[in-house]
């Protein structure tokens, strides 16, 4: 059985519960990312998500002013460069605080304060400044055994971390599926061309159908299960190097990863992080997904499901396609599952984000 504990547990508990986890037979569900939480230990407590280190103080700075997107400087460098050495990736480290900086911005405001995507502002006040030079060390909710690589995703904070021996490897900013006025998952409908099916097998030609689902991106927790080069068009939209975990949802890039859930019901993150997201990740690998609502181990099977797309009943639209498509059309609320599928590893570019190793 696949055991998680809380990472404030005895390490000899953790050592020998958890390895013992990830040696032991698969308990995936049809291959396609879902595990079996009956068999998860379901933590009762968590330690804190980010600590201030007791290592060599340093000597801070002060900002002259605050920043915010449009500026450039060296104050603009000095920050840019500390959100890489803590793991987040802003992208060039070029004085210009562009789209990447602020993405990159956020995701460091909803860890360090625990701030949601809607409290998330993107402007480094001097008060953020002096804490951002803290000795900040970003601990993972569930840890894993040692050489193992796990990632979690926070919807309420619109983050996603890559854990390699429990350490940040990658912090980045993402906007998964949208919601509607009541925060629940968002009712879509319009044209979908697509080139695989909704279980990711490529189709022998491109289709386009008038569809609906609802914007969910599911808690949980799940492994990844395939990867793919370059951009798809499946049955959730537009991907660039899509990491599938649960059925067609995926953590893939994207142009527009904007402050706020947007997504059909996959994980956007920049594009630029994509290019080299699936080299730190790898086929089997957990990811962990808070729902804001429930620990990821109290999800059951059911919830963990995603919407999966059903024809617009009110369309005139003709199917454009001279071949049938593999996929089943259903309901909202069917839990049928789709086909297994052929796992087609990607051949990726390595660029992990740099980070800083803190003493405990």
């Amino acid at each position: 059985m696949k055991r998680w504990l809380p990472a404030g547990a005895a390490a000899a508990v953790l050592a020998a519960v958890v390895f013992a986890g990830f040696s032991g037979g698969g308990n995936d569900l049809d291959g396609l990312g879902q595990v079996d939480n009956s068999s998860l230990t379901v933590p009762a407590t968590t330690q804190p998500g980010v600590v201030i280190g007791t290592g060599n103080a340093i000597v801070k700075t002060n900002l002259s002013q605050p920043l915010n997107r449009g500026m450039s400087g060296i104050e603009v460098t000095a920050m840019q460069q500390r959100l890489h050495d803590l793991g987040f990736d802003p992208g060039p480290v070029d004085g210009m605080f562009g789209g990447g900086t602020e993405q990159a911005l956020w995701a460091f405001e909803g860890l360090i304060g625990n701030a949601r995507y809607d409290q998330q502002a993107g402007i480094l006040s001097n008060e953020l400044w002096q804490r951002m030079q803290d000795d900040l060390l970003f601990q993972p909710r569930r840890q894993s055994p040692p050489g193992n690589t796990h990632v979690e995703v926070y919807l309420d904070l619109q983050v996603l971390i890559v854990f390699k021996d429990n350490k940040p490897v990658l912090i980045t900013h993402i906007s998964s599926g949208e919601l509607d006025e009541n925060g629940e998952p968002k009712l879509w409908c319009e044209l979908v061309t697509y080139d695989t099916d909704q279980n990711g097998v490529a189709l022998e030609e491109p289709v386009t159908r008038d569809e609906c689902a609802y914007a969910k991106t599911p808690g949980g927790v799940f492994r990844f299960n395939r990867k793919y080069d370059g951009k798809r068009l499946g049955p959730l939209g537009g991907m660039y190097n899509p990491v599938y975990f649960n059925y067609g949802i995926a953590v893939h890039g994207a142009e527009n990863v904007p402050n706020k859930p947007a997504s059909h019901g996959c994980i956007r993150i920049p594009n630029w992080v994509a290019d080299y997201f699936p080299s730190l990740v790898e086929l089997g690998d957990y990811i962990f997904v808070w729902n804001g609502k429930k620990e990821p181990e109290d999800i059951t099977e059911e919830e963990s499901l995603p919407s999966f797309n059903f024809r617009n009943p009110d369309s005139t639209y003709t199917t454009t396609s001279s071949t049938s498509p593999t996929t089943t059309t259903k309901p909202v609320t069917t839990t049928t599952k789709p086909a297994t599928t052929t796992t087609k590893p990607a051949t990726t570019t390595t660029r992990p984000a740099t980070t800083t190793t803190l003493a405990p």
